[in-house]
């Protein structure tokens, strides 16, 4: 069993595009995803400067991603991971703890800070990480607004 951690190059687009859909169909999220929206919003993050989107393989299988990228903030730069999934075939068994694992060293060798992220209360993503060492904000004023602009 070889497990290797890499950056998301452009021809695993499609496979990551399709793991997302499954992965966030399953309970708790429920999400109906179309292929097309997945798959340009994936484009469109690779194709950042900043992008730091990242593929877990066993065996040469793609079995998680991590969707990210760096930015400044007024303490440094920290690292926005918008999505983090693992096949559900894979869950519940470490590999999402390794392989957050190994994100948070990459970041440390680059000379990241922090790594912030957004999930759903009282979920088991929300419980996954913070035993990873993720903290709850919950208490300050912040909170997070959407507009269209349409």
């Amino acid at each position: 069993m070889s497990i290797e951690i890499s950056e998301l190059e452009r021809n695993d687009i499609h496979v990551v595009t399709q793991l997302y859909i499954e992965v966030f169909a399953q309970q708790p999220w429920n999400e109906n995803n179309k292929y097309d929206d997945i798959r340009r919003y994936i484009e469109r993050l690779n194709q950042m400067n900043t992008s730091h989107c990242y593929l877990y393989k066993q065996d040469d299988q793609i079995i998680g991603a991590a969707l990210g990228f760096v930015k400044p903030w007024h303490q440094g730069i920290e690292y926005q991971l918008d999505n983090f999934f693992v096949s559900p075939a894979f869950q519940k068994k470490g590999y999402g703890s390794e392989f957050l694992k190994a994100i948070k060293a990459d970041m440390h060798k680059i000379g990241v800070g922090n790594i912030i992220l957004e999930t759903n209360k009282e979920t088991p993503a929300e419980h996954f990480y913070l035993k990873h060492g993720f903290l709850s904000e919950t208490n300050t004023r912040a909170l997070t607004l959407v507009c269209d602009v349409n």
